[in-house]
C-alpha cells in the first residue's frame, strides 16, 4: 500500500479551530468594551464572535480569564501603541515630547478597557494582578526611554522619578485631564510634556 500523502503545510501551520474561535471571542470582548466603554454581557461577546454561549464558557474558565486574556491580547492587537523603540532616539526634549504623545495615544485609544481593568482590580485579585503587571511593564518603558538621564540619579531617586513619570502618564492621569478637567488632547499632551520636562533629570 502506498504511503499516505504528507500533510498539507498550510493545514499543518494553521491554528486549531478552537484556538481561532477563542481568539475571536477575546477580540469580540475587546471591541465591545472599546465601543461601549462598559463590560459587555457574555451573550453579546458570543454573538459578536459567532460562537454559542456554551462554547464561550468552554473556552474560558470564567469571565476573569476572558478579561485577563483581553489585556494580554491588546499588545498583539495594537503593537504600535505599546512599542517605544521608534521614539527612543533624539535628544532629551525630543524624547520627552515623543513619550508624552505616545502615552496619550495609548490611553486615548484603549482607555475603556484600561479603566475597566482598573475598576475590576479593586474587587478581584486576578484582575489586580493584570493591572499591576501592565503598570510594571509601562514603568519599565520609562526606564528605557529616559535611561541616560535617570542614570545620573541615586537608585532611590531614580525609582522615585520612574514612579512619578509612570503615574503622570497613566490612564488614571489621562482620565483626570480629559474627563475631570475637560482638557483637550493638545492641552493634555502639552501639560504632560511640561511636567515631564521637570521630572526627567537634565544632567
Amino acid at each position: 500500500m502506498a504511503d499516505p500523502s504528507p500533510p498539507d503545510p498550510a493545514r499543518r501551520d494553521r491554528p486549531p479551530a478552537r484556538t481561532e474561535r477563542r481568539t475571536k471571542a477575546i477580540d469580540a470582548f475587546i471591541d465591545l468594551v472599546l465601543e461601549q466603554g462598559a463590560h459587555p454581557r457574555p451573550e453579546d461577546v458570543a454573538a459578536r464572535a459567532g460562537v454559542s454561549i456554551a462554547s464561550l464558557y468552554r473556552y474560558f474558565a470564567n469571565l476573569d480569564e476572558l478579561r485577563g486574556d483581553a489585556v494580554t491580547r491588546l499588545v498583539q492587537r495594537f503593537p504600535d501603541l505599546f512599542d517605544i523603540s521608534r521614539i527612543s532616539n533624539g535628544d532629551r526634549s525630543e524624547r520627552i515630547a515623543a513619550f508624552a504623545a505616545a502615552r496619550f495615544a495609548l490611553h486615548e485609544t484603549l482607555h475603556p478597557l484600561q479603566l475597566l481593568s482598573v475598576a475590576m482590580g479593586h474587587a478581584d485579585a486576578c484582575a489586580a494582578k493584570h493591572v499591576d503587571g501592565t503598570r510594571s511593564a509601562l514603568a519599565g518603558q520609562v526606564r528605557l526611554q529616559f535611561h541616560p538621564e535617570l542614570e545620573s540619579l541615586s537608585p532611590a531617586r531614580r525609582d522615585d522619578a520612574v514612579a512619578a513619570i509612570a503615574a503622570l502618564t497613566s490612564v488614571e492621569s489621562w482620565e483626570h485631564f480629559r474627563r475631570s478637567y475637560g482638557r483637550t488632547p493638545a492641552q493634555t499632551r502639552r501639560a504632560w510634556t511640561a511636567a515631564l520636562d521637570r521630572l526627567v533629570p537634565d544632567p
